[in-house]
């Protein structure tokens, strides 16, 4: 399994060729209601067109089924679990490369398997639905053992990241954690938010009550491998420090001046890519401060796309955020009321996506 996984990896530039059936009205006109409004025989028309042979039907299915299956009777939901008698997650699979590797975002053993469709969907493009998994994979296993070539040269967010180097500082041989250890040294020479973030709380430097799990010898001889004096390391981190916090504004809120300090570091980090569709399309004029508004009250986007985005073959992701189902994954189906407390932290950094989140939704 490993190894035809890898290989798909490899034969990822022909993966995006375009789908059959992109042009056909009968995929295009379900789709394009789908996109605009909870229609629930934009979903029948679809699994119709999808028994019909059309592929780009049939690989928009799950996440329109995901979408507006709750709009039909149970017997009509029960259908189109199937196409032509087969398990929808089944027929997708099999009829696309892309898909096969998501495979519903399920968690597959052994554990590197997981890992390998994470790389696989990175180097298709399908970068949401590979940091779901690579997730998923950290989470599950802790992400102890080799780690990939190339790893840290992938759209991963800092924070994942971070969540990495703590998992495999957490609960693993000696060994594991010695490696851990001279990665993280490498990480902070190549100037990575990532160790930064891992290390405020491995090394204690956030004041917590968390066991210290690398002490200050160790973080000493860290900074002398990475290169650095202890100076322009704790300049660094307290740079990072707003950063950090704006990542986990969802477990301590953040005032405005923070939110627009940590903005500044960590604005590039992929895994922010949703918002920029989003705040483009609603707030171009403060798009900069609508994104760090949107962290300091909801925290970053990690996760929200992975099952209801549909592939990239069937619509990119900028384009599919630009519409009203794209936008409403982000902002949430329903108006947020204007006193919730999200709303006033949000007001405070961008009132453009205060009201957009107060509005009426398409």
């Amino acid at each position: 399994m490993r190894i035809f996984l890898l290989a798909l990896l490899l034969a990822a530039p022909a993966i995006a060729d375009p789908i059959s059936g992109a042009d056909d009205p009968a995929f295009r006109a379900p789709f394009d209601r789908a996109l605009q409004t909870d229609d629930p025989t934009a979903l029948l028309d679809l699994h119709a067109a999808a028994e019909a042979g059309n592929t780009a039907a049939l690989l928009a299915l799950p996440a329109v089924n995901h979408w507006l299956r709750a709009t039909l009777p149970f017997a009509d939901r029960k259908r189109i679990a199937r196409v032509n008698g087969t398990p929808l997650a089944e027929a997708v699979a099999a009829a696309d490369q892309v898909a096969e590797l998501w495979a519903e975002g399920e968690f597959t053993s052994p554990p590197e398997t997981t890992l390998d469709r994470s790389l696989g969907l990175f180097a298709a493009g399908e970068t949401q639905k590979a940091i779901f998994l690579f997730q998923s994979w950290v989470n599950q296993t802790g992400g102890g053992g080799p780690l990939p070539d190339g790893l840290f040269d992938l759209p991963i967010p800092d924070w994942t990241l971070a969540t990495l180097f703590r998992s495999r500082m957490t609960g693993f041989d000696p060994t594991t954690m010695a490696d851990t250890k001279i990665l993280l040294a490498r990480r902070l020479k190549a100037d990575d938010p990532a160790a930064y973030f891992a290390l405020n709380g491995l090394a204690g430097l956030d004041g917590s009550d968390q066991t210290v799990l690398i002490d200050e010898q160790e973080l000493t001889a860290m900074i002398f491998a990475a290169g650095l004096t202890r100076e322009a390391f704790d300049r660094r981190r307290a740079e990072l420090l707003p950063a950090l916090r704006l990542t986990r504004a969802w477990a301590e809120p953040v005032d405005a001046a923070t939110a627009l300090a940590g903005w500044t570091q960590i604005a590039d980090d992929p895994g922010f890519e949703p918002l920029h569709a989003l705040c483009q399309a609603s707030c171009t004029a403060t798009a900069s401060a609508c994104m760090a508004a949107y962290v300091a009250g909801f925290g970053p986007p990690q996760g929200y796309l992975a099952q209801s985005q549909p592939f990239i073959s069937v619509i990119p992701e900028a384009e599919f955020l630009a519409t009203p189902r794209g936008s409403r994954l982000l902002l949430g189906p329903a108006t947020v009321p204007v006193d919730d407390p999200r709303v006033t932290t949000v007001r405070q950094i961008d009132a453009c996506l205060a009201d957009t989140l107060t509005a009426p939704r398409p």
